[in-house]
């Protein structure tokens, strides 16, 4: 793969000011001199993200994320560094000087490349004669050939060889194709998919790491079969259609949730387009912190069984915790979306999603249902629903309206009402705390010792600004730990290389090694509100001097007790006693 020059990258860094990008992603508070908002790389409840536009540096003071602006598009994309420097040039008019198509993960590498295979194999075999009744029963549910391509959609035919055989010939082993579930070969080698439709199943990069097969034809088998959980291919860490959708949906500020990829297809195929399916009736933490990184508002439109209200319910209590603006869609006279569109046509869903409601609303409709509210055991029970419902609720204009409602509805005192909600609230908040506590315990750092601190302090200075690697290297600083040493020989390679150094600029250059990148975002982490100063750096510079002479001094003495030798004992001794007046 082509490397894009560092003056190139560094370029781009800075015409992408950290806080307009990371502004158009996450809305951002001014504070002082910096900006924060909510982390998206954790589960953030609070803003405890910093991003630094003196530095155009970020850091989350909660989980440690830290970076520049290259970084940030990188993690929160979920991109390769090259692919997120291609972004930033893109967004900023830059022309990079190679042209390098997007990269994969090595060690996946090959498997992409033999679900692509594998693809182009299903859609060929829809093409062809045998293809027909398939052909026949997609025109029959409105998919058109323009759909048929656009969502990749294939066939497997009844040989169950054939794609081992192609797969085969490519030179893949048979370990890869069970690998990835497409060949299952513990004993005869022999397709996992025969005679279903099949729809490729996509990660958020657009790389395909699994199928769905629908049988298309009277059969007891199962209608649908997914290919098994596998090394690229989480059900839990992807959302249908994800890739192809991001962008509508970042246009349009909102994002529909369905249950199937048929609902997303019709909806996508019909022009809306910001649509995702879940294949499902949960939501995982994984598709919860994809949907929080498009940082939209979410319209539910679940089916319209019993199963798929439930899920309405429970999924709008997982996003309600991360502070999502939630809205739900009734559609009536239909199971799904897609029989919905079928039915009444595109234009009487586009009115639905014109009159979704509040989910509040829609909870509190939920709550009532198998209960008789004229039952005193139902309606405490209800009302206790509701207050359980309404107590991690951060608009109070909306609470309020809410127990004054079930305060006139249900003829009870209002004060009552507040008062039970304020404990319900207060124990929400205790579990919060404990919830942050542990977390903040997992991630406890072991304390560092004052010669540590030193290190970090000094090396920050010396990323931030060239006079003080000039002040390093004229007192010949000794660093004893070995990944400081390399940082520091980092830092000083980079400032004679450019003439020059900035913090931001020497992160995009020590992201290019991966064994000590992590110990830089360390450093930044713990330093990156320190104001520099010549005399605090002088102070730091002298205690790792005074921090290495106690260390000589230490071994030299354990040196001393084992040397039987006079003369050299005297030799040592004269050596500890230089040592200690400051005299070397």
């Amino acid at each position: 793969m082509a490397i894009i020059p560092l003056e190139e990258i560094n370029n781009v860094r800075m015409h992408a000011n950290i806080v307009e990008v990371i502004g158009s992603y996450i809305p951002l508070m001014h504070r002082g001199k910096n900006y924060f908002c909510v982390c998206p790389f954790h589960e953030d409840h609070s803003p405890s993200m910093s991003v630094s536009s003196e530095k155009q540096i970020y850091k989350c003071f909660s989980c440690g994320a830290a970076g520049n602006v290259i970084t940030f598009i990188q993690n929160y994309e979920n991109v390769s560094f090259i692919e997120a420097v291609q972004i930033l040039a893109k967004r900023y008019g830059i022309t990079l000087s190679n042209t390098i198509s997007p990269s994969v993960n090595d060690k996946n590498a090959r498997y992409y490349e033999m679900m692509d295979y594998a693809e182009k194999f299903f859609q060929n075999n829809l093409k062809t004669d045998l293809g027909k009744q398939a052909r026949d029963y997609l025109k029959e549910r409105g998919l058109d050939k323009q759909a048929i391509s656009e969502f990749g959609i294939g066939l497997t035919l009844s040989d169950r060889k054939m794609l081992y055989r192609l797969l085969k010939g490519k030179k893949f082993t048979e370990k890869e194709m069970d690998d990835v579930a497409l060949v299952n070969t513990h004993s005869d080698p022999y397709d996992y998919f025969v005679n279903r439709i099949m729809f490729p199943l996509h990660n958020p990069n657009g790389n395909i790491v699994g199928f769905s097969g629908r049988i298309f034809y009277e059969s007891e088998a199962a209608k649908y079969v997914n290919t098994r959980e596998t090394v690229i291919f989480k059900k839990g860490q992807i959302l249908f259609n994800y890739h192809r959708a991001k962008p509508f949906i970042r246009n349009e500020k909102r994002v529909i949730l369905v249950e199937g990829y048929m609902d997303a297809i019709r909806l996508y195929i019909n022009g809306v387009k910001n649509v995702l399916a879940i294949m499902g009736t949960s939501l995982t933490k994984e598709q919860i912190a994809l949907l929080r990184k498009l940082n939209v508002k979410i319209i539910l439109c679940l089916d319209n069984d019993e199963a798929g209200q439930k899920a309405i319910y429970d999924i709008g209590q997982s996003l309600k915790k991360d502070n999502f603006e939630i809205e739900v869609i009734k559609l009536s006279g239909a199971k799904d979306p897609d029989e919905y569109v079928i039915k009444n046509g595109i234009e009487a869903f586009k009115k639905n999603l014109k009159e979704t409601i509040k989910y509040l609303d829609f909870s509190l409709n939920y709550l009532k249902q198998n209960k008789n509210l004229h039952e005193t055991v139902d309606l405490a029970k209800y009302i206790n629903d509701v207050l359980a419902d309404i107590a991690s609720e951060k608009d109070e204009i909306l609470i309020d309206i809410t127990l004054k409602k079930l305060a006139t509805d249900y003829n009870l005192e209002y004060d009552m009402l507040k008062d039970k909600l304020k404990q319900l609230e207060t124990n929400e908040n205790v579990k919060t705390e404990v919830s942050v506590d542990k977390q903040t315990n997992v991630k406890e750092r072991p304390k560092n010792n004052k010669y540590i601190i030193a290190c970090k302090k000094m090396l920050f200075y010396m990323m931030n600004e060239a006079k003080y690697v000039r002040i390093y290297q004229n007192n010949l600083v000794f660093l004893d730990n070995l990944n400081y040493r390399e940082i520091a020989k980092a830092i000083i390679y980079y400032y004679e290389t450019n003439k020059d150094i900035n913090l931001a600029d020497f992160l995009t250059f020590a992201s290019t090694n991966e064994r000590f990148y992590p110990i830089v975002l360390d450093i930044i982490n713990e330093c990156n509100e320190e104001e520099i100063d010549e005399d605090v750096f002088m102070d730091y510079l002298n205690s790792i001097q005074k921090g290495n002479k106690q260390k000589t001094i230490k071994e030299l003495k354990e040196s001393l007790k084992d040397e039987l030798d006079k003369s050299k004992k005297i030799e040592i001794a004269m050596k500890i006693a230089e040592l200690k007046k400051g005299s070397v």
